[in-house]
């Protein structure tokens, strides 16, 4: 049938924007005959790999128990392989077409203040570092086995495009991030900005299911487009313009690609959370982080056609931010900063995610100030760092933007003394807290050592355990205080108790800040307690708390929201 003698036919509801789009309410209902139901059965053998979405496809395959093939090298994370991040399909198909040499040659770094080796072509660069460039090369055999083993055994797999901007060498090798911005040092000599064109796209796709066909000739492949737009762009274009023509793009390839062949479906990621709703729930208030919310809709999407009941989310947690926005924000901040002799700020911040936020309250208020966020807090957490014995204190290893970040501190602290300012300089610091990770470092050293003593913990066993495990990071920050500078140490904040996941760890992470307080009050040190200041002050808590939900359902206890620090900055600014 047509209407008015018209090819639109009035009886298919999902041909027409209001009957198809806005009459759904994607709270209660999924979208009809969006997707093709797919001829599987649940115990088909999955991969999958691409950009940061292909994290969370990772993730809920594995929690409601689909038959998932999980790399064995990299247990960090969900993945089928333990490359990370692939934004490109020129990134998967170079570890199989290209040769040892041609990969080598510009992507291993040297770093001569630990005299480790980091791999580039990894977005962790290997986390901390190889002995020789033949043990990376060796890693990378490894991993390469894993990966055509694992696509040998799959039924289907599941590619996530991300990015058309990527970073190459002179041998067209994409590295995952910039070097430099983590690991490494930039060279415009070495590395170049390489933004792939729809037939650039459309040509690494078809060479990268080749390629997989000729390991596996019987898989079956999903294309999906990430709906995450980028972090950043290294082109002229503004960001919405950079981000719009890049999903275009990636969208483009992957409609003409599954148009054309019978082995590929086209699964629609991108439009489930990129179209505009009512009431919209799927991007937390950056507008660029998928919520939890979000990607449930979009698996649940998934899962009907497959016609597969979906169970509970997994327990597996991953705190850390895999794109690293706070880290970026700060990188970008400091560029424009003045460092020079002239322009000496005597507040001083060097913390965790938590300093990136704090220094976006007192940006506002119109502070002056050096630093902010300087590592990750697994990097303190986890001692991604080696102490010195000069004014520097530390190196960070966490990646060279922290380094960068870190030596602009270091200058504007060498300034002050140059200038015998020490008396009017305040250096604020949350190091030794990441209470994130070292509570569960505590209940671990307590459960190894202090069996008997767990149902009743003291303070003496804090500080025992901060002698034996946080000694290297407390050394920073009396290296700071020795140097002169007025030290005030922050702890984290009081948010465990109002989740539901967190509330259990609330009062020991309360007891950690408490000998925190009582070991740096003891030795001469200004501490200000914001957990316990926060609770007596404020009555109405859930209107500071982060509304950030992680991609395995955990909500953000350990962060606060945007008033939270700016509660925090005025705090501050009262003492000093």
């Amino acid at each position: 049938m047509t209407m008015n003698n018209t090819p639109y036919d009035k009886s298919r509801h999902e041909s027409f924007w209001r009957t198809g789009v806005a009459n759904v309410n994607p709270e209660f209902e999924l979208f009809k005959k969006l997707v093709p139901r797919l001829n599987y059965s649940k115990d088909l053998k999955l991969t999958s790999a691409g950009s940061c979405f292909a994290q969370h496809i990772g993730k809920w395959l594995t929690a409601n128990q689909y038959d998932y093939i999980r790399s064995q090298i990299n247990s960090e994370e969900i993945s089928s392989f333990a490359f990370g991040n692939i934004y490109t399909p020129a990134a998967l198909t170079q570890w199989l077409l290209k040769s040892e040499n041609e990969l080598a040659e510009f992507s291993i770094f040297f770093n001569e203040d630990n005299g480790r080796f980091y791999d580039l072509l990894f977005a962790n660069a290997g986390g901390g570092g190889y002995s020789s460039i033949s043990e990376i090369k060796e890693f990378r055999k490894k991993v390469l086995a894993e990966a055509k083993s694992n696509l040998g055994k799959a039924d289907c797999f599941i590619f996530t495009l991300g990015l058309i901007e990527s970073w190459v060498d002179a041998n067209g090798i994409c590295y995952p991030v910039c070097p430099g911005v983590k690991f490494g040092s930039f060279d415009p000599n070495k590395y170049s900005l390489k933004v792939f064109s729809y037939n650039e796209i459309y040509k690494d796709v078809t060479l990268m299911l080749e390629e997989v066909k000729k390991i596996n000739s019987n898989i079956h492949f999903i294309l999906t487009v990430s709906p995450v737009p980028l972090t950043a762009t290294a082109t002229d274009q503004h960001i919405l313009i950079a981000n719009t023509y890049s999903k275009s793009v990636l969208r483009a390839v992957a409609g003409a690609i599954s148009e054309s062949r019978s082995d590929i479906n086209y699964f629609p990621s991108f439009e489930l959370i990129t179209t505009p709703l009512k009431n919209d729930f799927r991007f937390l208030e950056n507008r660029r982080t998928v919520s939890k919310e979000g990607v449930d809709f979009v698996m649940k999407h998934w899962a009907d056609a497959l016609a597969s009941p979906i169970v509970t989310a997994s327990d597996d947690t991953n705190y850390e931010v895999d794109c690293d926005e706070e880290m970026l924000e700060s990188i970008a901040k400091s560029k424009n900063q003045d460092t020079s002799l002239d322009s000496i700020k005597l507040l001083t911040l060097i913390g965790d995610s938590h300093f990136s936020k704090l220094a976006r309250s007192l940006e506002k208020l119109g502070i002056e100030f050096s630093g902010g966020m300087v590592m990750n807090g697994s990097g303190f957490a986890q001692q991604k760092f080696l102490l010195t014995h000069d004014t520097d204190i530390f190196v960070p290893l966490e990646s060279a933007a922290s380094r960068n970040l870190w030596q602009k501190i270091t200058n504007n602290l060498q300034f002050i003394s140059e200038k015998n300012l020490l008396n009017r300089s305040c250096v604020i610091t949350n190091i030794g807290h990441q209470t994130h990770q070292s509570v569960a470092m505590f209940l671990e050293w307590m459960q190894s050592n202090r069996t008997e003593s767990i149902s009743k913990i003291s303070i003496q066993d804090f500080l025992d355990f901060f002698n034996e495990k946080l000694n290297q990071q407390l050394s920073i920050v009396f290296s700071l205080k020795n140097q002169g500078h007025r030290v005030i140490v922050v702890s984290d904040t009081p948010f465990w108790q109002y989740f539901e996941k967190s509330s259990h760890l609330h009062p020991i992470a309360i007891a950690y800040m408490d000998a925190m307080e009582y070991l740096f009050q003891e030795l001469g040190f200004e501490y200000l307690h914001t957990a316990k200041l926060f609770n007596e002050e404020i009555t109405n808590p859930l209107d500071y708390t982060s509304d950030l939900i992680y991609s395995d359902g955990t909500p953000d206890y350990f962060h606060g929201g945007q008033n939270y620090y700016d509660w925090l900055a005025v705090k501050l600014l009262e003492i000093i």
